[in-house]
């Protein structure tokens, strides 16, 4: 058993196990096959063209009923390469290529200082297809308006308004107030951006007049231009009144502060050495300055080694890889000894005793080769040492000519100390003077040759074709999307389905062999003819064929042994079981066979009434005695059927089917009749029939087409399954052929819904 439907097991041996193979189709299924996705195209059409119809009208119809809106493009680029007449730096330097850059002049472009003097440049506060308020309260807008301000005036005259909103707004408010809307419907309909892959900058204007959106673009792109000049024409003329200003001021400053450091030089005769200034005395401190901290961080450095190293040998943790060991080429050679001792050792010990005399001979060895290693440590001690004690005599002599030398120029250094401060001050006035000069001069030269940090690449045209909406996008669009959508919906329908329409449906899911279609008869063909003799009045019949195809897979169900005992049975009532008993046994009866049609459905019997029965006795009567066989037995005259009614009310009829009179009977009249078929109840509504399963060589599964649930179907099955009932096959009845022919299975329902000719 899978996850996706039963498997049937036969329990029965010989002639039986063919019953109920799995068909090999049923393994074609699991793949993707391009004939089920057109056969449910076919079949689901009316939905996809309905859907495509429907949506595609909806969108035509609505992208005609919108208001065109046109589009007008310009780009700027933001020019990194400047163009320098002389090789000047800028009051206002040029942009960096950096995003961050780029950024922050978008934002320039769409605030709201930039988009006010676009408005007073066009005029857009007087142009009434801009300002819509110039235009009346008309159309919707108009009354939401006229709405808003309503419900303004009812909350102020309750209270319950802002007391800042009913004051009347002075004009120069009432003319803020206006800019302030028409900056922001402005920038709704202006677009900004940058791909982040390059310096340009592309602006957009959306309006319903193509030319206001050209003029608008344009006027953006250029006023941010104008703007960038006017910004360093201002910073220049700025920069140029107060830098002369200031020059003057440092001249002056200059002249006094070198006249002050030359009086002081001549006034307390200091000589230089150098032509920075600096005095002998105060050269040679520096000198004897450095020298002592090398030596003092050289004596904290041996000071550090042999601290360092006298740990080590304190914890025992010296090693081999200490800079001072590797330097002495004796502790390596030792180090090298003792590991060929230890390795001798080791295999000496592994083949002798502790008292063996080769080991104890290696063990002195090894004694005396670590102890000659620890000497030679010992005298790395004493050497880092000695080189500490000269480290520090070193620093103590230095320590003392410094002194020495900071009593010699500290005379020297109390007259320097204002010297230096003159001097100090002197440079710093000349380098102040200097620059400040350099500066004038750059932007005096700079004030007339300023040029914008970009460009316009790409001035706006007046566009001829709206940009919203745009018809044929949308309506191909609508037309691919209503596709997918149809297909989507025909899908979920499919889904959906909860009935079997195929033989090859039948045998994925359950593993039951499908025996056959038996189409449901035609209301306009069956006209004055009762369906229990539609395969007596029309042999040629589609409906004949498909209950002679039926009959023929029962039998040759099993060539050697084909089952006698017959059950007929169904999931629910009301799938055309009774009928298809009825015209399995007439159609057999007609062939030349000698049929026995029993009627066990002893709660709702249908036979002997379909039949016109002439005697009412039952199985019942049979089993009590009170009839015999030739009593209780009918004849059909047309057909030559030999068949027994049920009788409706009959106290246990389950003890009744089940018990061994009925075995036994069904094995007696087995023998005389070629055919013995039992109309039972359905599974679900009595258990009669999991009884007589048992009992006969093979039951028929009846399964209404499309109408049955599949979960209904399966339950019974595997109910049949349990009790160890022979499942001969399953057939699907009350087809409608002409439905089931679109469906493309290729199966027997195509063959009757298509060539009709073959049929009557």
């Amino acid at each position: 058993m899978d996850g996706s439907g039963l498997e049937l097991k036969d329990n029965s041996s010989g002639a039986r196990g063919n019953l109920n193979r799995h068909p090999l189709g049923s393994i074609a299924r699991d793949q993707f096959d391009i004939r089920e996705l057109v056969a449910m195209v076919r079949r689901r059409r009316s939905i996809i063209l309905w859907t495509i119809a429907i949506v595609t009208a909806l969108t035509t119809l609505a992208c005609f009923e919108l208001t065109p809106k046109f589009t007008a493009d310009t780009s700027l680029l933001l020019d990194t390469r400047k163009t320098n007449v002389i090789d000047l730096q800028s009051v206002v330097s040029g942009l960096q290529p950096e995003a961050a850059t780029i950024r922050s002049e978008v934002d320039v472009l769409r605030s709201p200082q930039l988009i006010a003097k676009v408005i007073d440049k066009l005029g857009l506060a007087g142009n009434p297809d801009f300002n819509t308020d110039l235009a009346g309260d008309t159309g919707f807008g108009g009354t939401i308006k006229r709405w808003r301000l309503a419900m303004a005036d009812f909350l102020a005259a309750h209270g319950l308004g802002n007391p800042q909103n009913t004051a009347a707004l002075t004009p120069e408010e009432e003319h803020q107030r206006m800019m302030n809307g028409l900056t922001d419907k402005l920038l709704d309909h202006l677009s900004v951006g940058n791909d982040q892959r390059s310096y340009t900058i592309k602006l957009s204007y959306t309006s319903n007049d193509p030319v206001l959106a050209t003029r608008i673009v344009n006027a953006v792109a250029e006023t941010y231009l104008t703007d960038q000049l006017d910004a360093k024409f201002d910073a220049t003329k700025r920069a140029n009144n107060w830098l002369s200003d200031r020059v003057a001021d440092l001249r002056s400053q200059l002249n006094a502060s070198e006249g002050a450091v030359q009086a002081y030089r001549e006034q307390n005769k200091l000589t230089v050495a150098d032509s920075r200034g600096t005095t002998v005395a105060t050269q040679q401190l520096g000198e004897l300055n450095s020298q002592l901290i090398l030596a003092s961080a050289d004596r904290a450095q041996k000071e550090a080694r042999l601290r360092q190293f006298q740990d080590a040998m304190k914890k025992g943790t010296v090693s081999s890889d200490s800079a001072e060991v590797m330097a002495s080429p004796l502790i390596a050679q030792l180090r090298s000894q003792e590991t060929e001792v230890v390795r001798k050792l080791a295999d000496l010990s592994a083949h002798y005793g502790d008292r063996y005399p080769a080991v104890i001979n290696a063990r002195a060895e090894l004694r005396d080769v670590r102890a000659q290693i620890g000497g030679e440590i010992n005298k790395i001690v004493g050497n880092l040492s000695q080189d500490l004690q000269v480290a520090r005599i070193r620093e103590q002599t230095l320590q003392q000519n410094l002194g020495q030398m900071q009593k010699t120029t500290a005379e020297t250094n109390q007259a320097s100390v204002k010297l230096v401060e003159l001097e100090r001050e002197a440079q710093a006035n000349r380098a102040l003077y200097e620059d400040f000069l350099s500066r004038f001069k750059e932007t005096s030269e700079q004030q007339d040759i300023q040029q914008p940090d970009g460009r316009i690449i790409a001035r706006a045209g007046v566009p001829s074709d709206p940009s919203f909406p745009n018809k044929k996008l949308f309506i191909s669009l609508a037309l691919l999307g209503s596709a997918f959508l149809g297909l989507l919906l025909a899908v979920v329908i499919e889904r959906l389905d909860n009935g079997f329409r195929s033989g090859e449906q039948i045998e994925q899911m359950t593993g039951a062999s499908a025996l056959g279609m038996v189409p449901a008869v035609s209301v306009r063909g069956a006209i004055g003819i009762k369906p229990e003799d539609f395969v007596l009045r029309k042999p040629s019949s589609a409906f004949a064929e498909s209950v002679r195809s039926v009959r023929t897979a029962i039998l040759y169900s099993h060539v050697d042994k084909p089952p006698r005992a017959l059950l007929v049975t169904s999931a629910v009532p009301e799938e055309g079981k009774s009928l298809l008993s009825i015209s399995l046994a007439r159609s057999s009866a007609k062939a030349g066979q000698r049929v026995l049609l029993i009627d066990a459905d002893l709660r709702r019997p249908k036979i002997g009434k379909l039949l016109k029965a002439t005697k009412e006795g039952s199985l019942a009567d049979l089993f009590a005695g009170k009839s015999t066989l030739e009593e209780v037995v009918n004849h059909d005259s047309e057909s030559g059927l030999h068949y027994i009614c049920g009788r409706a009310g009959s106290p246990n009829p389950q003890d009744l089917l089940g018990s061994h009179h009925m075995r036994d009977f069904i094995r007696s009249v087995s023998q005389h009749y070629d055919l013995v078929i039992i109309d039972s109840p359905p599974v679900l509504a009595a258990s009669d029939s999991l009884v007589l399963s048992r009992i006969v060589d093979a039951t028929v599964f009846v399964v209404r087409w499309e109408k049955t649930p599949r979960e209904v179907v399966l339950n019974s099955l595997k109910q049949l399954q349990a009790v160890g009932g022979t499942l001969a096959g399953v057939v699907l009845s009350r087809v409608n052929v002409r439905k089931h022919a679109r469906f493309g299975y290729g199966d027997h329902g195509y063959y009757y819904g298509t060539y009709k000719e073959y049929t009557s």
